[in-house]
């Protein structure tokens, strides 16, 4: 079965007035962390559609194995990235068979959901599946190729939650319950902070540390 991922970091940022995605974690960005664990599932392709940042985010992310795609018209809102994620996924892959779609600001994503959805895509046999946090069904989303078309016919800044709204009865979810953090804010990032703080106080002491 062939997989792609879509990673979305077009957006301006505007409330945190920088780019949010490059902001440091331990050592490195919060990108360049989300795309290491989306290496742990083996997508045949990772296409990361820029926008506003696209010259910093190109100077961060030297990954060759990365797909650099510019949304000239990042400012009309998150379907248009979607729709050059998409055209450039299918381009490399015209059989691909699966597409995540995931966001530049969700720092706790890891390869523990991410398998877990492959999983539950395979025990379910649904065509959609995706994070829940606080309630709601969101980002990371597994697409399956029959949404294809409707993700590249896609409108404004809705991104894809209006094809989830459409087809609740094809969707299996997959807690995340760290996902309700995205950053947005400076105080976002602060608590973000915090929060890595208090797992590594909580984390055991192995032995000989």
């Amino acid at each position: 079965m062939k997989t792609g991922a879509i990673i979305l970091a077009a957006g301006a940022a505007s409330r945190m007035g920088k780019a949010k995605m490059l902001l440091p974690y331990q050592g490195i960005t919060i990108l360049e962390q989300l795309i290491s664990e989306l290496k742990t599932v083996a997508p045949q392709s990772i296409c990361l559609v820029t926008g506003k940042y696209h010259e910093a985010i190109t100077q961060t992310i030297g990954d060759p194995a990365i797909s650099l795609v510019y949304n000239k018209a990042w400012s009309n809102g998150m379907a248009g990235s979607i729709q050059a994620g998409m055209k450039a996924l299918l381009q490399q892959i015209p059989d691909l068979d699966l597409v995540w779609i995931v966001v530049g600001d969700q720092p706790f994503l890891c390869k523990s959901v991410l398998q877990e959805m492959l999983r539950m895509h395979q025990e379910t046999h649904k065509g959609i599946v995706a994070a829940q946090y606080k309630g709601i069904a969101g980002t990371p989303v597994l697409f399956s190729a029959v949404y294809f078309a409707a993700l590249q016919k896609l409108s404004g800044d809705k991104g894809a939650r209006v094809i989830l709204q459409e087809h609740p009865e094809d969707i299996a979810l997959v807690a995340f319950p760290q996902g309700e953090l995205d950053i947005d804010t400076p105080e976002d990032y602060e608590r973000f902070l915090q929060q890595l703080n208090q797992q590594d106080a909580e984390r055991p002491i192995q032995p000989g540390s």
